[in-house]
């Protein structure tokens, strides 16, 4: 059986993103933590002021943060199998078509599978 090429570099892209999008969500909290670790000692030290620049800064970098890690947590993609795959090719007509390359009782039985797989998806 032939390894599915595609299955793995599906999940392998997926993977990808997932680490991509978690590195990133975890950046931009950590920064965020020390803007609001920053500005709340600043609140303590001071009365409202340039204050208010930190908070914001820091609000707005863990909501960045938070908002990447809610794009990580979709599930993985559908990935059909092998036996979807072929149906789906039988479905549309691209599987085996005469053209002559093979003897003419070889020809008429490839032929005669690839009527028959697409007569049987259409039933289901």
């Amino acid at each position: 059986m032939p390894v599915p090429y595609q299955h793995i570099r599906l999940k392998v892209q997926w993977q990808i993103r997932q680490i991509v999008l978690a590195a990133i969500g975890g950046a931009f909290l950590v920064t965020g933590g020390g803007f609001f670790v920053a500005s709340g000692w600043m609140i303590l030290a001071r009365e409202f002021s340039p204050l208010i620049a930190n908070l914001a800064c820091g609000a707005a970098l863990c909501g960045l943060g938070l908002i990447a890690l809610a794009f990580r947590g979709r599930g993985e993609p559908h990935i059909p199998t092998i036996d979807q795959r072929l149906r789906a090719r039988a479905a549309r007509g691209e599987n085996y078509q005469p053209k002559g390359d093979f003897p003419a009782l070889m020809e008429a039985f490839l032929f005669g599978v690839s009527v028959y797989t697409q007569v049987k998806n259409r039933k289901k």
